[in-house]
């Protein structure tokens, strides 16, 4: 089964890490944010 928030959070972070490579350094800040959000996400799944 497909959770669909954990999909979006994943790609987001990873847009978030393709920009700070080609724009600026500063989209990795929101990076460890999306992390948390998702290993919460996967954790209450497990509950």
């Amino acid at each position: 089964m497909i959770n669909i928030k954990v999909v979006i959070y994943s790609l987001i972070g990873l847009v978030c890490i393709a920009l700070m490579y080609f724009v600026d350094w500063f989209f990795i800040i929101p990076v460890p944010i999306i992390i948390y959000l998702n290993q919460k996400e996967l954790m209450k799944k497990t509950k």
